[in-house]
């Protein structure tokens, strides 16, 4: 089943800046998380539109990281790479828009929840009814 996930990157969101991540498919056996910096479509002559992200990859396997209640509640610890190792990957190629929060103990690390079911948001809008 199809579906679509509305990401953005707005670095004047609200008067504070808003990048969206993702889980990016980069090869047939390779996924990673990343952060989007920017989205754009670029038109080639005589061959077609391309639409491509610049996203800044997270890596996985901090030290001394995943603890029992994070495997529990499917949590994944990522670092941010520098901003100038960012890449460039084809729009196509994401999976999906992913949650992530910054952990306030380590500069530039992270816990991104790798599943969260479609209709979360409407049985948490029930609960509260």
């Amino acid at each position: 089943q199809q579906s679509t996930d509305h990401l953005q990157s707005n670095p004047s969101f609200h008067v504070s800046p808003c990048f969206d991540c993702a889980l990016v498919q980069l090869m047939a056996e390779q996924t990673i998380f990343v952060k989007i910096i920017l989205m754009f479509k670029c038109k080639v002559p005589d061959i077609g539109s391309f639409q491509f992200a610049l996203v800044q990859p997270y890596t996985t396997g901090i030290l001394g990281g995943s603890c029992r209640i994070d495997r529990d509640l499917r949590l994944t610890q990522v670092k941010s790479v520098p901003r100038g190792d960012s890449i460039f990957v084809l729009l196509k190629s994401f999976i999906r828009g992913a949650v992530s929060a910054c952990d306030p103990e380590h500069q530039d690390e992270f816990l991104v929840v790798e599943r969260i079911d479609s209709d979360m948001f409407l049985c948490m809008e029930a609960w509260a009814h």
